[in-house]
C-alpha cells in the first residue's frame, strides 16, 4: 500500500477501488485505508471512462469526510490502440437521435424511425442478394 499524496496537509490524492455505481450518478469507492467515500467523476473532454465495481481508480479527497471526492480516472496497464478485444455486439443508445459523421458524410437515426444517409457517393455491395424493400421505393 502506498502513502497518499497530501496536497496541503488535509486534501489528498490516493488509489481506491470502485465499490458501486449509484443510480443518482455518485460513485462509491474504497480507499487504501479501507474507508468508503462517495465521489463524482472527473469528465475529460467528452469521453467518460466506463467504470465497473472492482476497477482501480485514482481519487482526490477533500479534507472534510462529509464532502464528496472526485474520481480522477481509472488506473491500469497501458493498452496500445487496437489491442482491446472487439465486442461481439455494440449498442449505442440515444433518446432522440444518433449521428455518425465523418467529413461531409453522415448517418442519422431518429427516434421516429427515420434513417438519413448523406454523402457525396453512396455505394452498396452485396455478395448475395441486395434487396430494396419499402412501402414505396423512389429512385431519382
Amino acid at each position: 500500500m502506498s502513502e497518499p499524496l497530501v496536497l496541503d496537509g488535509l486534501n489528498h490524492i490516493t488509489r481506491a477501488e470502485v465499490v458501486s455505481l449509484e443510480e443518482d450518478g455518485w460513485i462509491q469507492v474504497q480507499a487504501e485505508d479501507s474507508t468508503v467515500r462517495t465521489c463524482e467523476l472527473l469528465r475529460v473532454a467528452e469521453r467518460v471512462a466506463e467504470l465497473r465495481p472492482g476497477d482501480r481508480v485514482l481519487c482526490w479527497f477533500p479534507a472534510s469526510e462529509t464532502e464528496g471526492g472526485v474520481v480522477l480516472g481509472a488506473i491500469g496497464p497501458h493498452a496500445p490502440p487496437g489491442s482491446g478485444e472487439t465486442p461481439a455486439e455494440l449498442i449505442l443508445e440515444a433518446k432522440h437521435s444518433l449521428t455518425l459523421r465523418v467529413g461531409n458524410g453522415s448517418i442519422t437515426i431518429r427516434e421516429d424511425g427515420k434513417i438519413l444517409i448523406k454523402g457525396k457517393d453512396l455505394v452498396s455491395h452485396a455478395q448475395r442478394l441486395n434487396r430494396i424493400k419499402g412501402g414505396a421505393v423512389q429512385i431519382n
